[in-house]
């Protein structure tokens, strides 16, 4: 609650701020963000230790709530990398943002998945995989995103072709580009978020993709998790690359 509060201060001074802590710590200073917001802050937080991929620290430390709640705060950007390069790329858009910047950052070291060369911008998201066969689009983001990549190898393998999507920026979202996308790829979509149903990423997908006929498979964590391992914790709770492949062929 200090920290948020402190950031709202500085930024209001004049400082381009930016603040870090757990993602499920954040939740205690909702009356602070909300004050933030109402107040035009100028402002970058950074999440970390986002879903039940953080693993052994328990359901305590997993924010699976973050999302739902910066989505809902007047006027903010919701920011979530997949790797170390698209992380730096999107903290320099964060600087230049203004409002209620957030980033979801996660815990396990990540592959790396871009090239210094690659742009990014808000509001857009990253086609990561695409053929001219696809009947299916795969969705991921942060450590999801991984396992969608482990799931279009193994599709593949499978003659069953899929196109990939990291959506980095949550919020604003390229609604119009994203259901053009995929009508030309499939028509279905596979979302797997490390968050709670409420409020995250497949949520927003449904209520921006509502009357579009496209078909959707939302995966995400469906109730108060425990301890383990990321592998084991991924497994258990239905958003790793396995859910993901079964989904599809549920999907097709």
């Amino acid at each position: 609650q200090n920290l948020v509060g402190m950031a709202l201060g500085l930024s209001k001074k004049g400082f381009n701020v930016f603040a870090s802590t757990f993602a499920a710590f954040l939740t205690r200073a909702h009356d602070q963000l909300r004050m933030s917001s109402l107040s035009e802050a100028d402002m970058t937080l950074c999440g970390s230790h986002a879903g039940v991929s953080i693993g052994a620290d328990g359901a305590s430390q997993m924010g699976l709530e973050d999302i739902a709640m910066f989505r809902s705060l007047s006027g903010s950007t919701v920011l979530y990398p997949s790797d170390a390069i698209s992380a730096e790329k999107l903290l320099y858009l964060a600087a230049k943002n203004k409002g209620i910047t957030y980033i979801r950052t996660t815990r396990p070291a990540s592959p790396i998945i871009y090239t210094p060369q690659d742009q990014f911008s808000l509001g857009d998201f990253k086609v990561i995989r695409q053929s001219s066969k696809d009947k299916v689009v795969l969705v991921g983001a942060g450590i999801t995103l991984h396992e969608a990549l482990k799931s279009h190898a193994y599709l593949q393998k499978k003659k069953i072709a899929s196109a990939l999507v990291d959506l980095y920026c949550v919020k604003p979202f390229n609604t119009k580009k994203f259901i053009s996308f995929v009508k030309k790829h499939g028509g279905r979509i596979v979302i797997a978020e490390d968050h709670y149903s409420e409020g995250g990423i497949g949520e927003m997908l449904a209520h921006e993709l509502i009357n579009t006929g496209i078909q959707i498979a939302h995966l995400s964590v469906k109730r108060v998790p425990h301890s383990g391992s990321a592998e084991e914790l991924l497994e258990k709770y239905g958003i790793n690359a396995k859910a993901i492949t079964k989904s599809v062929n549920a999907l097709l």
